[in-house]
């Protein structure tokens, strides 16, 4: 990437999204498991798709502030029109 670097925030961050998109995995196993033992009105079906929901956003929005960003102007630098 154009010579941007992770700095520590940012590459644990990373590590917690992969976590966070290997976890959706197993939940969403355990969403059609438990959907297919108790049917689709059951409380804990609804539960099991929140926790599918959770891994997926988390690893998404976790991604995104991994991503290197480039460095600010300094704070005395002329505006730009």
């Amino acid at each position: 990437m154009s010579g941007l670097k992770r700095n520590v925030g940012q590459k644990i961050a990373l590590v917690a999204a992969a976590l966070c998109a290997v976890l959706v995995l197993p939940s969403i196993g355990g969403f059609v498991w438990m959907w297919r033992e108790r049917g689709g009105a059951d409380a804990w079906v609804a539960s099991m798709f929140a926790v599918v929901v959770f891994f997926a956003g988390c690893a998404v929005v976790l991604h995104v502030m991994s991503r290197p960003k480039p460095s600010l102007p300094p704070a005395d630098a002329p505006d730009e029109p």
